[in-house]
């Protein structure tokens, strides 16, 4: 029963080394020949078993290692002593690998034997050097970053802790990496006062764990005398250890300063535009009124003196009186055309405010196009200053010219509403359409642009969007004169 168990256990064992991926060799521990070896020692070692049990494990390592491995056999005692050593193993081919090696003393047949496991370690190798050049690429990147990198966790007592700070917080606050881990709160120290309550306020949000947010906001640096803007982003990943929020802190002061000079430059080409267009209708309203009083008043003067000149011609003077017809019907025309060129100037109607305007553009709009149209006027009195009014007018009035152009409608609607603070003003027709954005690529945008350039000078906004199925629709707000409130 004994034996069997032994043959048993025997077999299993031979399985086991069979299959084990490290190397095992087992040689006699006086003359040190091999005497037996796993499948992994024979692929490894690239010698077959019958050359290997020719070898002792001496042979199988260069002569630094086989000198090492001499001196551990010598210290090897009863079979209860481990020894453990690396060394590189020798290949057939003369190559090298590094190996984790245990030796152990057992006994094979009654005679003592030494066992030798080895565990190739190159793939460790290969793994330790590259996670180390990571880490060293790594280190050069933060190194490069134009900005802070920094991580926060929190501590036992749900107090801030930086693990780690990088080199540039002493060019970028001017605070050295060790001092600002000691003391998270140097940083808050200097934000500007009125940025520190939008601080506090996105802290709070964050549930309160310092730098946990992505926050842009300026910093004091007396030493310097310098203002910076900064930009904070920070994102949170869970560790065994709790969570860990990496961040970086950029310097956008530049950045910043660029945004400021295209927003002051494009207020200062607003207010320009906005000027040209008080200029431009002040000249048109002098222009009108020059056409309406001085021309108008000369070719009266004309049609009352063709008139008396009728009055007095000749009896047997057919041909001047037929002259004389013609001439008072060219005066006739040019008076109309006259009426007509100062209208397009200076609507009379703004004389009497906004909502008669439209309703009388309105009017002249369908006569002229047999599009119909709908006018909502709002149920109380707009009053607007004189520069606001005639922009109104002449935004709605770049509306319908451009239903009349390109929407193929046959219907328009225009609907005035007012609020306590401003007006608001949509135009919808029920043309073709037209797709988002397309106003400002077209070739036809810049009447859109226009509209948009004068209602911005107002204070206002203005937007142009597909209007249900089909159609277009502008909507126009502006804000009114604080007296209204």
């Amino acid at each position: 029963m004994l034996s069997r168990q032994a043959s048993g256990a025997s077999a299993l064992l031979k399985a086991i080394l069979h299959e084990s991926p490290d190397e095992v060799l087992v040689f006699d521990a006086v003359t040190l020949r091999i005497v037996q070896a796993n499948p992994a020692a024979v692929h490894n070692l690239q010698r077959p078993l019958r050359s290997l049990k020719q070898l002792t494990p001496l042979d199988c390592l260069p002569e630094a290692g086989a000198l090492r491995l001499a001196a551990q056999l010598a210290t090897l005692g009863d079979k209860r002593q481990r020894i453990r050593f690396q060394s590189q193993i020798l290949r057939q081919d003369g190559s090298l690998y590094p190996a984790d090696i245990r030796l152990f003393r057992s006994t094979a047949d009654g005679r003592p034997v030494v066992i030798w496991i080895a565990t190739d370690a190159s793939q460790r190798e290969a793994s330790r050097q590259a996670l180390a050049h990571s880490a060293s690429d790594l280190r050069a990147i933060v190194a490069h970053i134009p900005g802070m990198a920094y991580q926060v966790q929190r501590g036992p007592g749900g107090e801030t802790v930086l693990r780690y700070v990088s080199a540039q917080s002493a060019q970028l606050l001017g605070i050295k990496p060790a001092a600002l881990r000691a003391d998270p709160a140097l940083f808050f120290k200097l934000i500007l006062d009125e940025d520190k309550a939008d601080y506090q306020a996105r802290l709070a949000e964050a549930g309160g764990v310092h730098l946990t947010f992505n926050w842009v906001g300026r910093l004091r640096m007396e030493a310097w005398k310098d203002v910076k803007w900064v930009n904070l982003r920070v994102s949170r990943r869970d560790t065994p250890d709790g969570p860990i929020w990496d961040g970086i802190m950029l310097n956008v002061t530049h950045s910043k300063q660029a945004e400021a000079e295209i927003r002051q430059s494009r207020a200062q080409l607003s207010a320009l535009a906005a000027h040209v267009e008080t200029v431009r209708e002040r000249e048109r309203l002098h222009l009108a009124r020059e056409v309406h009083d001085d021309l108008g008043g000369n070719l009266t003067a004309i049609k009352i003196g063709l008139s008396w000149l009728t009055r007095h011609l000749p009896a047997d003077a057919p041909e001047l009186a037929r002259r004389t017809a013609y001439l008072d019907n060219v005066v006739d025309q040019t008076i109309e055309a006259t009426h007509r060129i100062a209208t397009s100037l200076r609507p009379p109607a703004l004389d009497f405010g906004i909502v008669s305007a439209i309703e009388w553009m309105l009017k002249r709009f369908q006569s002229y196009t047999d599009i119909a149209c709908e006018f909502s006027p709002p149920a109380q009195l707009v009053t607007l200053a004189q520069d606001a009014d005639i922009a109104v007018f002449r935004i709605v009035q770049e509306a319908l010219t451009n239903v009349a152009k390109h929407a193929q409608a046959t219907r328009v609607k225009v609907a005035m509403t007012v609020t306590r603070t401003a007006l608001k003003v949509t135009i919808t027709d029920n043309g073709r359409g037209i797709r988002p954005g397309a106003e400002k690529n077209g070739r036809d945008g810049f009447g859109v642009l226009g509209m948009i350039e004068r209602a911005t000078a107002l204070g206002g906004e203005l937007g142009v969007a597909p209007a249900g199925r089909r159609g277009t629709r502008v909507s126009l707000r502006i804000p009114l004169p604080r007296a209204r409130k």
